[in-house]
């Protein structure tokens, strides 16, 4: 089997005492620098890089991770919110966990090549978007969704999820000169599936797009202040959804991507634990429509699976994924482009 060493770049934790978390690959040992933003901006002062068997030590046989007792890497066993189950977040002032979260950096082994982009794959999904970045043209990407799509978390534009997309699009399949992307973002927050189809053909039709991304079903799965089980029922959910493939499909010629959503804390009051149903339901319709599908729940739960912390993903705490996230939700593109 091929072996290649990677780096795992701006990998988020949120550390609780001395507890140890488990990294997501196994470290080599040259070393896991932790820091406390994923970059070091001109104006950040309080950007720290925290100091290995000072604040942090790392078991680089178990490929896990922890503070130390006398660490400055904040410990969210002190935030007054640790340790709540079915917790109401509109109950404290401060319910996130940003000030907690820190990020590593290292490089693994990664146990194989990863497969290359494949352009027939990419031309197939993506062949209005594929076409005209080939050809040096512009192209216009409209984001819709919740506020996910908004980049909710995200520490700047660059590190949200549909930045990232366009980038890499870009890079790899515009080579002329002249191409690019122009985004355009339509996404609301707190927005449901709902809100989406009752202004897709005010706000994002007459964009002209090339390619489309819809991003709803977290606010949709939520458990309403009402105490309804889900804000916006599952069968209605997929009227909506495929309502709105269906208007896009008759009034422009655009590319659709429909994004499923990560999974909340499984520790707030307004998680349904349907999640998964609703990304099910974003993955048939995809099949129904022939059409892409970035399943970011996917990868999330696998993320979940190898050890990762729900905190140390959502930086709000709630359902808002962090720098970390949206590069998850990058993955989940990714996936798809290349055909995974």
């Amino acid at each position: 089997m091929s072996e290649m060493i990677k780096q795992q770049r701006a990998e988020s934790f949120v550390f609780v005492g001395e507890e140890a978390l488990k990294l997501r690959y196994k470290p080599l040992r040259q070393g896991v620098v932790v820091r406390s933003h994923v970059v070091k901006e001109i104006t950040n002062d309080e950007h720290v890089i925290f100091k290995e068997h000072v604040d942090y030590v790392v078991d680089y046989e178990r490929g896990v991770i922890s503070r130390t007792s006398n660490s400055r890497i904040p410990d969210w066993s002190l935030h007054p919110m640790f340790g709540l189950k079915r917790f109401d977040h509109t109950l404290y002032a401060d319910y996130s966990n940003q000030a907690y979260t820190v990020y590593a950096q290292y490089d693994y082994i990664a146990d194989r090549y990863e497969r290359e982009a494949d352009p027939q794959i990419a031309s197939s999904i993506l062949p209005r978007t594929w076409s005209k970045l080939q050809a040096g043209a512009q192209v216009t990407y409209t984001v819709l969704g919740d506020s996910i799509s908004t980049g909710g978390e995200a520490s700047a534009e660059q590190w949200t999820y549909f930045n990232r997309l366009s980038r890499y699009l870009c890079e790899q399949y515009g080579p002329s000169a002249g191409s690019g992307i122009t985004l355009l973002n339509k996404a609301i927050g707190g927005e449901t599936s709902k809100g989406g189809l009752a202004r897709i053909e005010r706000d994002v039709i007459p964009t002209r797009p090339d390619l489309v991304t819809i991003g709803y079903g977290m606010n949709d799965q939520s458990i309403s202040a009402a105490g309804q089980v889900s804000a916006v029922p599952l069968p209605q959910f997929v009227e909506n959804m495929e309502t709105m493939i269906k208007l896009l499909r008759e009034q422009t010629s655009c590319d659709i991507i429909l994004v499923t959503p990560c999974s909340p804390n499984p520790d707030w009051q307004r998680t349904s634990g349907r999640t998964v149903d609703y990304a099910a339901a974003l993955c048939e319709l995809g099949i129904r429509y022939n059409v892409g599908v970035a399943d970011a729940y996917a990868v999330w739960e696998a993320e979940l699976a190898a050890g990762k912390t729900p905190g140390s993903l959502l930086l709000n705490n709630i359902n808002h994924p962090n720098d970390y996230g949206h590069e998850l939700y990058l993955q989940a593109f990714l996936k798809l482009l290349h055909g995974k």
